[in-house]
């Protein structure tokens, strides 16, 4: 029987299968008709967001099996409140690192205490979540959402708490200079729509996140190399990443033809389906580092899942509205 080190290599050479499909097709996670919000998987019981591969590995069902509930949990937590998976409905599979343990040292005078170390090699489980979709009778997704700022507000918000200088001048390509950097961009008027320099913007801010003064990540090659991929493939994950959470819809298109980088990337993905999940582990710094920036001085434009309440409590609520209604 396989232990939890092979399932998750299976389950990661699965994604890695389906990613490579998407991009074969041309595509990134960018079409249009995608619900953005559902592509924010979180958990409503723990109210944690996912987070890197396990992200990822969300979104991807999400677009395979239509959901649009962008809620995530296990079993265990769904049962605690009173809920219960449908019949015939499989879980996905997200994977858990870990890195460290507590160890228990005494002192010369015998008294214990714990310190945090360093394990030798990391130890690897899993666990497996369900979409709220899959739940019997679970309350439905609320789209309480605050009201979005347009598009121009949100791009103009993203270029003030950039850390570097951004300039936009009449070129015909987009690039991050790390000797200088700065950042430079056609003019919005050359691009597709306002979406579509969003886009683009981001993808540079991921690029420039990896400053040593930032982020401190080793920038590739020259273009068509193994390293200037992995940089690309970072920085295009990173931003995709960011889109989601700053509200910007998904169906905006670099100004440049990623077709050149779509088969990079498979190259990359496709010799060592690890290398995607480091991508999205560093995506996700990038992400944070970005977000963080852009909450310091504005407000995200969504707020976060209400509040589950047990079955229980929702069942014998709706008791109570049909008993007034029938004495109506």
């Amino acid at each position: 029987m396989p232990g939890a080190f092979e399932i998750v290599m299976d389950e990661r050479k699965a994604l890695v299968d389906k990613i490579i499909g998407m991009m074969k097709q041309g595509y990134f996670f960018n079409k249009e008709e995608w619900d953005r919000a559902s592509l924010r998987p979180q958990n409503p019981l723990s109210k944690v967001q996912y987070k890197g591969g396990n992200r990822l590995r969300l979104m991807a069902m999400v677009i395979e099996r239509g959901y649009t509930d962008p809620r995530w949990a296990t079993a265990r937590q769904y049962s605690e409140k009173g809920y219960f998976i449908k019949k015939g409905e499989h879980g996905i599979l997200c994977e858990k690192w870990i890195f460290e343990k507590q160890k228990k040292v005494k002192d010369q005078d015998g008294n214990v205490s714990f310190e945090t170390v360093q394990l030798e090699r990391p130890q690897v489980s899993f666990f497996r979540v369900f979409n709220a979709e899959q739940v019997q009778d679970f309350p439905s997704f609320s789209r309480n959402e605050c009201p979005e700022p347009e598009i121009d507000t949100i791009i103009d918000r993203i270029i003030d708490t950039s850390e570097c200088p951004i300039h936009e001048i009449a070129q015909d390509r987009s690039f991050y200079s790390p000797a200088t950097d700065e950042i430079y961009l056609p003019l919005r008027s050359q691009f597709k729509d306002q979406t579509s320099f969003a886009k683009t913007l981001l993808h540079e801010l991921a690029h420039s996140s990896g400053h040593p003064s930032r982020l401190n990540r080793q920038f590739g090659g020259p273009f068509g190399s193994e390293g200037y991929a992995k940089e690309e493939l970072r920085a295009e994950i990173g931003a995709l990443f960011t889109e989601t959470d700053l509200g910007i819809p998904l169906s905006g298109e670099h100004y440049e033809d990623h077709s050149d980088y779509l088969r990079s990337w498979i190259g990359v993905i496709q010799n060592d389906y690890n290398e995607f999940f480091r991508a999205c582990a560093d995506a996700e710094k990038i992400s944070d580092r970005l977000v963080s920036n852009y909450t310091k001085k504005y407000e995200l434009p969504f707020t976060e899942l209400d509040e589950i309440p047990d079955r229980e409590r929702v069942a014998g609520k709706d008791e109570k509205v049909m008993e007034q209604d029938h004495l109506r």
